[in-house]
């Protein structure tokens, strides 16, 4: 059996969860994601009724209905193997999901030279619980993930795929609770090109590790907590600031590397340039790293690219929007 990773979907229950992080040593890290319910907008394919829990709502269900699985400390859900009934992996259900929803097989066409066991779907759509409205949330695999966000940028630029427009900045930006300006955010997220549109059809592309990458050792578990840090530092390698956590290894007299913990702030920065990162200081095996989102609704944690901002004229912006933190 494969090991489960990042973006798979594990059914535990009756309920869903979203698989987080590749280290599964004491119980599947997960979050729970949809619960059954009589009222649910969301149909299964046998016609159970289930309903979407966003983070924080599905820690106040698992505090009020004692669910076992919740980790108060870790603030997820660690979910024994011998409770998981089925796993749901996203390049292993794309070949049969193209059959029925033609705007996954429209994405999947478009990325018509990557194997297709290099690309999958997560989300709703991976475990038949999409609605009309649900965006399709698409997965590469390693080195893969890297030449398929190559094609979302020249697609772009000859006008064969869209941006986000907006409409669809304001709701991400909304939907996020992001923290900064939303200038920065959206200046920030153009140049990353892991979002567009083709035809009607928003579409995120998510990077997760190979099978083969899976032991890299970047930190996801809880380290001994130091205090509250600001840094000014190069990043020095980009290959995971798209992971989970994102991987930020920087040149710093202290701090061995950022890690975010909430998607707002994957790639921010890339290699050479200089970051600006707030978060806390966690030791972890006897290094230290700063961590970005410790609770799921950042408020005064970030990570810039001062480089970036320089040359974009984001910088006095920048200034006053800290100036009032």
């Amino acid at each position: 059996m494969k090991p489960i990773r990042l973006r798979d979907f594990v059914k535990a229950d009756d309920f869903y969860f979203s698989i987080v992080g590749y280290k599964h040593i004491r119980g599947v890290k997960a979050f729970l994601r949809y619960v059954p319910s009589v009222s649910g907008d969301r149909i299964s394919r046998e016609g159970k009724r289930y309903r979407k829990l966003m983070h924080s709502n599905a820690i106040e269900f698992a505090k009020k209905e004692n669910m076992e699985y919740y980790n108060s400390k870790l603030g997820i859900f660690l979910i024994p193997n011998s409770k998981i009934s089925e796993v749901y992996k996203p390049e292993e259900r794309i070949s049969e999901i193209v059959k029925s929803d033609d705007k996954v097989k429209r994405i999947v066409d478009f990325f018509n030279t990557i194997p297709v066991d290099k690309m999958g779907v997560t989300g709703s759509r991976l475990i038949g619980l999409e609605s009309e409205d649900s965006d399709v949330d698409f997965v590469m695999y390693g080195s893969y993930w890297f030449k398929g966000r190559e094609k979302i940028k020249r697609s772009i630029e000859r006008g064969v795929l869209k941006e986000p427009s907006e409409e669809t900045w304001n709701f991400i930006f909304e939907k996020r609770k992001v923290n900064i300006p939303y200038d920065i955010f959206v200046s920030h997220e153009r140049r990353k090109f892991h979002r567009a549109i083709i035809g009607s059809t928003y579409f995120d592309l998510l990077y997760v590790r190979d099978y083969d990458g899976i032991s890299i050792p970047i930190p996801e578990d809880k380290g001994k907590r130091i205090g509250k840090k600001v840094i000014r530092a190069e990043v020095v390698d980009d290959s995971h600031t798209f992971d989970y956590p994102a991987y930020y290894p920087v040149r710093h007299g202290e701090i061995a590397a950022v890690l975010s913990f909430t998607h707002t702030y994957v790639g921010q920065g890339v290699k050479g340039e200089v970051i600006e990162a707030k978060g806390v200081v966690e030791e972890i095996n006897g290094r230290r790293y700063l961590i970005v989102g410790t609770s799921r609704e950042v408020m005064d944690e970030y990570i810039v690219s001062l480089t970036f901002m320089k040359k974009s004229g984001l910088m006095d912006e920048f200034e006053r929007w800290k100036g009032e933190l």
